[in-house]
């Protein structure tokens, strides 16, 4: 995933007007974020998938860190940890799995992930409408090479789906409980910045499509105060420089 990639937070409609809260999930939808400017020519997707009805997609990392797709490289759900109980089975991926806009399974380092609190996945729907949607499932997958690490996933009702894709997208973050799962098995340990993710999904309710899951790093999303402090302070300091650079360069004109 580009570097580049920014997000912008804003606040948002109480989630009782737009969402329905799971009962328990490992990947919990954060109403307070909103993440806008997530077109498709703007950052690539993990995973894109198109159906009527229920449409499930699942990729997964081949030989040399290449790119899996289908029902073959959907996992059950008793290789989640405390998983959901749904078992995505795959099939609605859009073609071509070459397309790296819609899909990707990059690595840790890649996405800036130094910890669980940074994982963010974002859900962009097109729905006609902004129709309801519910994400029955999502899960994402870690991996070492082609060997599976471990899972967890989440799931969310959306009473509609606006703005929709390419406006921005409604954004997924870990819990505390799996954060302190994750960084057990993932972050604490050696070189987990070669390690990949992969996702799979399920979304009931759908009329259009396509929907779509992105990755975004929370633990640098908007500036902490300070920082926006020194940015300021740096900034004002750039001016004073090239103000005094202009007005030499003009005493030096008219003498």
């Amino acid at each position: 995933m580009p570097s580049q990639l920014k997000i912008a937070f804003a606040a948002t409609i109480a989630a009782s007007a737009f969402a329905a809260p799971p009962a328990h999930a490992a990947l919990i939808f954060d109403s307070s974020i909103l993440v806008s400017a997530q077109g498709f020519g703007n950052n690539p997707r993990l995973l894109t998938i198109q159906g009527n009805g229920t449409e499930s997609g699942c990729v997964g990392v081949g030989s040399g860190g290449t790119l899996l797709g289908g029902s073959g490289t959907c996992i059950a759900d008793a290789l989640v940890h405390d998983g959901n109980g749904l078992s995505n089975t795959g099939g609605s991926e859009v073609n071509p799995l070459s397309d790296n806009q819609k899909f990707g399974i990059p690595t840790i380092a890649q996405l800036g992930w130094k910890q669980a609190s940074d994982i963010g996945l974002v859900f962009n729907a097109t729905e006609p409408g902004g129709n309801s949607v519910n994400v029955q499932d999502i899960t994402l997958k870690f991996y070492n090479g082609t060997t599976l690490l471990g899972a967890i996933d989440g799931s969310q009702s959306f009473a509609n789906s606006n703005p929709g894709n390419g406006v921005a997208g409604f954004a997924f973050k870990v819990d505390a409980a799996e954060q302190s799962f994750l960084n057990g098995l993932i972050f604490n340990q050696q070189g987990f910045g070669n390690y990949r993710i992969a996702l799979e999904s399920t979304i009931a309710d759908a009329a259009g499509g396509p929907e779509s899951w992105l990755a975004v790093n929370l633990g640098n999303a908007v500036p902490e105060p300070a920082t926006w402090g020194m940015m300021i302070l740096g900034v004002g300091m750039v001016g004073g420089v090239m103000r005094r650079r202009h007005g030499q360069q003009v005493r030096f004109k008219l003498a």
